[in-house]
């Protein structure tokens, strides 16, 4: 293989990679809790906070199911993205609002570990 073609190749794979995340943070903002299971790996390890991990893939999904429940609004927006080998790594604008009160926006930031086409390890930090 000569170094133009692995450099597309390589390339590719990145982006692939950058739309995986994508699609997984647009079916997180629609609610769609079901849809993300085959992005996720059976054995995912979610860390959302430095004190919590979440694993497997309907844990990670019951627990985002239930966040989502405590919300009158959530949204995620991707700043920017990196790509580097199998991890994505996310800068974001995190929208919520509860009931009855105004909505507030938290920046974030994530990495997620690929393994294949699937997310086997996410861990979000919020600012």
């Amino acid at each position: 293989m000569d170094d133009v073609h692995r450099e597309a190749l390589g390339g590719i794979q990145q982006l692939e990679r950058e739309l995986i995340v994508r699609d997984f943070v647009s079916l997180l903002n629609d609610g769609a809790h079901r849809e993300l299971y085959p992005f996720l790996t059976d054995d995912v390890l979610y860390r959302p906070s430095p004190a919590r991990i979440i694993e497997g893939r309907s844990a990670v999904t019951r627990m985002l199911a239930d966040m989502h429940a405590s919300f009158d609004e959530w949204s995620t927006t991707m700043v920017s993205v990196a790509v580097r080998g199998d991890t994505v790594l996310t800068e974001q604008r995190l929208r919520l609002r509860l009931a009855g009160s105004a909505a507030v926006e938290v920046m974030g930031f994530s990495s997620f570990r690929l393994q294949g086409f699937q997310i086997c390890a996410w861990h979000q930090v919020h600012a």
